[in-house]
């Protein structure tokens, strides 16, 4: 994604102004700034039926309609997009989870969803990030995404691999921040 306009705390409401107008750079910058915490949010949880592709798509879609609802005039762009982030990540496996408990009441699914839908040129967008991702995924050396794939894919516990592979737990750690850093600068690069 390329995008000329660059986040920072200081312009962050007025670029969001031009994104609530309709200017696409202004949106795609604003995905950009917040691509880290979809990433770091989608490898936390596993969803049924959901692919982390579909997560992380989920994640660039609560930034747009979060570009739609936010109010502005209070500089808490940042606290709000972070909160909605997470918190819409979550609700998915809540949702996710308690559809497969109980049959959904039919006025619920009758309820008019009109209100903050997303337009197909959204959908596009985010679906172009997650095939971003999975492009910088396959760029990775063999260690670091063996060490991605193990722990966000396979959820595999740190002690577990550090038994496994006979490392120390400093070690594997320091690894698993390095093959992220790795992930995060090619996105970063193949952005620019």
């Amino acid at each position: 994604m390329e995008a000329n306009i660059t986040c920072t705390r200081e312009n962050i409401e007025e670029i969001v102004l031009r994104a609530k107008d309709g200017d696409n750079e202004a949106i795609k910058a604003i995905i950009e700034k917040y691509k880290g915490l979809i990433i770091k949010e989608a490898f936390k949880y596993r969803i049924p039926s959901y692919e982390f592709e579909d997560i992380v798509q989920h994640g660039y879609l609560t930034v747009i309609k979060s570009i739609k609802m936010y109010k502005g005039k209070s500089n808490a762009f940042n606290g709000y997009i972070i909160t909605a982030i997470k918190n819409n990540i979550a609700y998915l496996l809540r949702g996710n989870i308690k559809h497969y408990r109980e049959v959904p009441d039919e006025a619920i699914a009758k309820k008019d969803s009109t209100e903050n839908t997303l337009t197909i040129e959204d959908q596009i967008i985010a679906y172009e990030e997650v095939k971003k991702l999975y492009a910088a995924l396959d760029k990775l050396n063999k260690e670091d995404r063996e060490i991605i794939d193990k722990f966000y894919f396979d959820e595999v516990k740190i002690k577990k691999y550090c038994r496994d592979n006979n490392l120390c737990y400093s070690t594997l750690i320091k690894r698993k921040r390095k093959a992220l850093k790795k992930l995060e600068d090619i996105l970063q690069n193949d952005s620019n």
